[in-house]
């Protein structure tokens, strides 16, 4: 068997702590060595992926107010909600004998029924909680599954009851934040202000309109 030539991988050109992009070899996934997170396989679940957009965070201002007062929910997950709640109502007639499907369910949309249950409540009663958070009970009670921490890095659909701006996991994580910010930007710092969807959408079209004009 031939040996593997390493010259066809490329270079991981990571920033070093001298500054120089590092020489290792990187691997085939992401070209990163594995000094510099060629082992890791990146975030898998919908939670993860929030938390990893958190990473980078340097204001938790604007963060803070877009989570919690602009409430943007997008809409595939209230539809995904919606949907595995209609299938939780017609397995409520079924007992014990709907059970592996109510797990399979959950552990597919518990994200999505974590984040709008409240949000479904407000709109078909009382009972739609219940049903709702019944399977959600029987899914962490089965699989010993910790409880979703997702709700510290998305927009949550507020509870009805005892809902106040923030809680203390989140006012750790804002703090950890403002932390990180200082130590990387000095004392002070607050970020730049979140660029507006619209405005986004515009600078994309004059940008392609430049590029033409220039062809």
């Amino acid at each position: 068997m031939s040996r593997f030539n390493l010259e066809t991988l490329p270079r991981c050109g990571a920033k070093t702590r001298s500054g120089n992009p590092c020489q290792r070899y990187g691997n085939k996934t992401n070209g990163r060595c594995k000094l510099h997170g060629g082992r890791s396989t990146g975030a898998k679940t919908k939670e993860g992926k929030l938390a990893v957009r958190v990473n980078a965070l340097l204001n938790p201002f604007m963060w803070h107010f877009n989570k919690r007062f602009n409430l943007e929910i997008k809409q595939a997950y209230i539809a995904n909600a919606l949907s595995a709640y209609l299938r939780l109502i017609e397995l409520t007639k079924l007992q014990a004998r709907g059970l592996d499907e109510i797990t399979e369910i959950v552990s597919q949309y518990r994200f999505e029924l974590e984040t709008t249950k409240y949000y479904i409540a407000e709109f078909d009663g009382s009972e739609a909680l219940l049903i709702i958070q019944s399977a959600l009970d029987h899914y962490y009670k089965d699989t010993a599954a910790e409880h979703l921490k997702f709700h510290i890095y998305s927009a949550v659909y507020p509870t009805p009851y005892f809902n106040s701006s923030g809680s203390i996991a989140e006012l750790k994580n804002e703090m950890r934040i403002f932390a990180k910010a200082e130590r990387k930007k000095g004392f002070g710092y607050v970020g730049r202000i979140p660029v507006d969807p619209i405005h986004k959408a515009l600078k994309r079209q004059l940008k392609k309109s430049k590029a033409a004009h220039q062809i």
